[in-house]
């Protein structure tokens, strides 16, 4: 299991019947993306890839090609 997943208890019911079992949820944090000491973006994002996500971000908004 990687750091962007978790396992937690949960109560489960099917029918009648009420059972307790464990489920996977994301994980989700914050990214701020900074250029030099200036903050751009705070963005929610699954860990992991953060490179990519900013070098996207930064794309898709015009400042780099």
């Amino acid at each position: 299991m990687s750091a962007a997943v978790v396992s937690v208890p949960i109560g489960k019911v099917e029918g009648n019947t009420a059972s307790r079992t464990d489920d996977l949820l994301a994980v989700e944090e914050p990214l701020e993306i900074r250029l030099g000491a200036r903050s751009l973006s705070i963005t929610m994002r699954t860990p992991g890839n953060d490179v990519e996500l900013a070098a996207g971000f930064l794309f898709s908004e015009g400042m780099i090609r």
